[in-house]
């Protein structure tokens, strides 16, 4: 009789810990957004507690953040945050779908089976970010008036874990479908389909300080690194791998190396995309000929090398490097 008199008061107290306990997160949200609205940033049409009884979250409706500056605005129908009684740094977060985004004055409609993130938190009065991560079942984003979607994958996943500075990511897009007639924009005669098969990638990236929730700016990147990048396209494969120190203007300094066996099918789809000129493509032949004779998987390795601001691949200079801030 003991043991279960213990055992409602423990359900009771949860109880009332949850319950407790969402009301704060309510009120948070709701200030959260209130400041948000008065900087022209966001916007919450209704924030109320959830997670009743083991969990401490809130629920809100009409959700908006806008950034200005980048011409974007995102809009959500509801969103439910939540964390367990036991764990309350870790959060997980379901986003209603459809949502509707503005890129650069451009609308689009982003559906999918499933809109969901976790973010684990670290004990400190900026709760640092331990890891964050994003899952997406078949999502397709769509432009307004347009028939058919500007993107879709089977699905998308994303995960971040930091230790310092530093954040290991794993990314992966599976059966990504491009805009209907785009590879062969790109690439005409290539015979590129539009859909990538898998797009994956094993890496780090550093910054001058650890990300955390509470943050007014973000630190700067200070570094990229690639185990393992991986782009199945067509039927042809290349991966990716190297490092890249970033400096105090964003300039990338360092070298990723591209390897493929398929690199003759390559050099089809850069001529056909007129990144190589058409006479050179013999000579460039039989430079993949004699590199992938040298290599025991038959396989070509070409540097992207970025230094001074610029950019090159193997011999051949791509003009300014793209600013990495």
């Amino acid at each position: 009789m003991r043991a279960v008199s213990a055992g409602l008061t423990v359900l009771v107290l949860a109880a009332a810990a949850s319950w407790g306990g969402g009301e704060i997160v309510a009120r948070g949200a709701s200030a959260a957004f209130a400041q948000l609205a008065a900087e022209g940033r966001g916007a919450v049409a209704q924030v109320s507690s959830t997670g009743f009884p083991l969990h401490i979250g809130a629920r809100l409706s009409g959700l908006k953040l806008y950034d200005p500056a980048a011409g974007l605005r995102w809009t959500v129908p509801s969103a439910q945050v939540a964390a367990p009684l036991w764990a309350p740094l870790d959060w997980r977060a379901d986003l209603e779908v459809p949502q509707e985004l503005e890129i650069g004055g451009q609308r689009f409609t982003l559906t999918a089976t499933q809109a969901q993130g976790d973010l684990g938190l670290g004990l400190g009065a900026d709760l640092p970010v331990r890891r964050a991560a994003l899952r997406l079942g078949a999502p397709a984003l769509q432009a307004d008036a347009a028939s058919a979607p500007a993107l879709a994958a089977e699905a998308l996943t994303l995960a971040a874990t930091g230790e310092g500075a530093s954040y290991a990511i794993d990314a992966t897009a599976q059966a990504l479908s491009l805009p209907a007639g785009s590879a062969a924009r790109f690439a005409p005669g290539a015979g590129l389909p539009d859909t990538i098969e898998t797009v994956s990638a094993e890496g780090a990236l550093d910054f001058a300080a650890p990300l955390a929730l509470r943050q007014a700016v973000a630190p700067a990147l200070t570094g990229l690194r690639l185990d393992a990048a991986r782009i199945r396209w067509g039927g042809q494969e290349v991966s990716a791998s190297g490092q890249l120190a970033i400096d105090a203007r964003g300039r990338p300094e360092g070298t990723i190396n591209f390897a493929t066996k398929d690199w003759a099918g390559w050099l089809k789809v850069a001529v056909a995309a007129g990144l190589v000129r058409r006479d050179q493509l013999p000579m460039l032949t039989s430079l993949g000929t004699y590199l992938a004779a040298q290599s025991p998987e038959g396989a070509v390795t070409v540097p992207l090398a970025f230094a001074g601001g610029l950019m090159s691949l193997g011999p051949v200079p791509l003009g300014p490097a793209p600013v990495l801030r």
